[in-house]
């Protein structure tokens, strides 16, 4: 029997944010169903524990799946959405305001003006087609410093955008407020938390017998190949999704559920697919 130089590691997916954690999970059970359909046929069964395993695994990752469908369905409430949409057009007039100024040649004071506003703009890049956490929280660093430059405060005024800039600002503290608060308001997320609490053991399960295969199994080499998969994801998933999702505004920790406003309305709002 082939010594296996390593096991799959511990991911400690109950620290994983909702996104991340789905990711992980359909990753996991995706490549092995792969695996075992690529090493296995009706002549070399599968071992029956293993098989049931990964059933029971799948099964419970449908539910994950459909709860983090319905959390992303819930956390875009029609009141969010429609704050952004009256920011966006709000957004797209202010600009529009600054370029008309800025080939007034007839006004040389507005176009200074103008030219002064528009680098302001250009500086925090705001674009309504973005993801919404970072579009109103450039939003909201952009009007918190309108407040306090003088500059800005005579430029707004000579374009006649100071009443939409504060509108925005209003807009910006509310969604941003809205959001912060969401996943704990939600029935959603309590349905995600009851989902990954079924799962986790699904996954440690499947985890743990892929191991003992791997030490015990006659050709123990054949579980090398997706020992190798599931690890370099478990790498990834470590350097990447984990530091990432660790600083991101956007998600909430996993016992609190996953409220993933980040998306616009009208964006993806399905789970990880089937």
């Amino acid at each position: 029997m082939q010594e296996i130089p390593t096991l799959v590691q511990d991911l400690g997916v109950a620290r994983l944010t909702n996104s991340v954690y789905v990711g992980t999970v359909k990753f996991t059970v995706d490549e092995v169903k792969k695996w075992m359909d690529t090493n296995f046929t009706t002549e070399r069964p599968a071992p029956e524990k293993l098989k049931n395993q990964l059933y029971d695994a799948r099964m419970a990752f449908q539910v994950v799946n459909q709860a983090y469908a319905v959390t992303l369905r819930s956390a875009i409430t029609d009141e969010i959405a429609a704050l952004d949409k009256e920011g966006d057009q709000l957004i797209y007039a202010v600009k529009g305001t600054v370029d008309a100024a800025l080939r007034m040649t007839f006004d040389a004071e507005k176009v200074q003006r103008a030219q002064y506003y528009s680098e302001f703009l250009k500086k925090y890049k705001i674009d309504p087609t973005e993801n919404m956490i970072s579009e109103w929280s450039k939003v909201q660093q952009a009007c918190e410093e309108a407040t306090t430059n003088y500059q800005l405060e005579l430029a707004e005024k000579a374009l006649g955008i100071t009443a939409a800039m504060d509108r925005l600002k209003v807009i910006a503290d509310t969604i941003r407020q809205k959001i912060t608060n969401r996943a704990a308001e939600l029935p959603a997320a309590q349905q995600m938390k009851n989902a990954r609490a079924q799962m986790d053991p699904e996954y440690r399960a499947l985890i743990l017998i892929l191991n003992s295969f791997a030490v015990t199994a006659d050709d123990n080499y054949a579980y090398t190949e997706i020992i190798k998969t599931l690890n370099d994801n478990i790498n990834y998933v470590r350097i990447h999704a984990m530091s990432k999702a660790a600083a991101a505004e956007e998600e909430t920790p996993a016992e609190g559920g996953d409220s993933a406003e980040g998306e616009k309305a009208d964006g993806n709002s399905e789970g990880a697919g089937e």
